[in-house]
C-alpha cells in the first residue's frame, strides 16, 4: 500500500487563555512513516493584539521676520545693428562699460558676473512687386548679454542701478532680496510652533478631565523663505540728470515652522 500523506494544523493558545492562533503555510510531506506536525513560530501581537492608546493630535505653526543682507540684481544689455559683428561689438563695448561701472563703485560685498550671452537674427516681411507671397528678409541682428549683481550693501541697490543705467544696461530683468543666515530664525519660529502645539495639547486634556501624556509622533520642521522678488518695475530713465536716486524697498523675509504632535492621553485628574 501507498502511505498516506497528512497536513496537520497546529493550535496554540496564550498563556493566559488568548484567542488561539491557527498556523498558516505549507505542511511538507513526510517520506516515510506517520506525517508528523511541523511547528511554526507566532508572533505575540498576533496573540493578543493591542488597542492604541488614547491620544491628542494637534498642530502648531509660528513664523518669525528677518531683514534681508544680501541684494540679487540682474541687468541685460541689448544692441542692435544691421550686422552680426556689429551688434556683437557693440554690446561688447556696452558690457565691458557697465561691468567697470559696478566693480569700481566702492560697495561692500559685491560680486559681478555675466551670463546668458545670446546673438540673433532679425526678420524683417516684405512683399515684392511682382509676387503677393510675403518674403522673410534679416533686417539685422541682436546681442544680448547679461550680468548678475549680489551685493550685501542692500541699501545701495538703487544706486547699483543707477550706476548701471548710466553706463549702458537698457534692462533690469530681476531684482530680489534675500537673508544669508536664517538658521536662528528658524530655531525660534520652531520652537514657537512647538509650544503652541503643546498649550492646545493642555487646554483640551484639561477640557476632558484627563492628564497629558508624553509625546508619540512629532512632525514637521522648518520652512526655509525664498528670495523675496521685487515686484516693481525698474523703468529706464530717460533722463539721467536726475538728482534722486532709484528708489528701492528691500521689505522683511518670513521663515515659518509648521509642527503636528501626538501626545498620549493619560488618565483622569479629578477635576471633572
Amino acid at each position: 500500500m501507498r502511505p498516506m500523506h497528512y497536513a496537520i494544523p497546529l493550535l496554540l493558545s496564550a498563556a493566559c487563555g488568548g484567542r488561539p492562533a491557527v498556523a498558516q503555510g505549507p505542511v511538507p510531506a513526510p517520506t516515510e512513516g506517520l506525517a508528523r506536525p511541523y511547528f511554526y513560530p507566532v508572533a505575540a501581537e498576533q496573540l493578543s493584539p493591542q488597542e492604541a492608546p488614547p491620544f491628542i493630535e494637534v498642530s502648531g505653526s509660528a513664523s518669525v521676520e528677518v531683514s534681508p543682507d544680501r541684494a540679487l540684481i540682474s541687468f541685460a544689455v541689448e544692441s542692435q545693428a544691421r550686422t552680426a559683428a556689429e551688434a556683437s561689438a557693440a554690446n561688447a563695448d556696452a558690457m565691458d562699460a557697465v561691468v567697470r561701472a559696478l566693480r569700481s563703485s566702492g560697495t561692500q560685498g559685491l560680486r559681478v558676473e555675466t551670463f546668458g550671452y545670446m546673438l540673433r537674427p532679425d526678420y524683417a516681411y516684405s512683399t515684392a512687386p511682382t509676387t503677393p507671397e510675403r518674403t522673410r528678409q534679416i533686417a539685422g541682428y541682436t546681442a544680448l548679454n547679461n550680468v548678475r549683481v549680489t551685493l550685501a550693501e542692500v541699501d545701495a541697490v538703487g544706486r547699483m542701478i543707477d550706476l548701471a543705467i548710466g553706463a549702458g544696461a537698457n534692462r533690469v530683468s530681476s531684482l530680489a532680496f534675500e537673508a544669508a543666515d536664517t538658521e536662528a530664525a528658524g530655531q525660534q519660529a520652531l520652537n514657537r510652533a512647538v509650544r503652541q502645539a503643546r498649550l492646545q495639547a493642555e487646554t483640551m486634556a484639561t477640557a476632558l478631565g484627563r492628564a497629558l501624556g508624553a509625546p508619540l509622533e512629532v512632525r514637521g520642521g522648518v520652512q526655509t523663505p525664498t528670495p523675496r522678488v521685487q515686484m516693481q518695475t525698474v523703468q529706464v530713465r530717460a533722463a539721467m540728470e536726475l538728482a534722486t536716486e532709484t528708489p528701492i524697498e528691500a521689505g522683511a523675509q518670513t521663515v515659518y515652522a509648521n509642527v503636528t504632535i501626538r501626545f498620549a492621553l493619560g488618565g483622569p485628574t479629578g477635576g471633572r
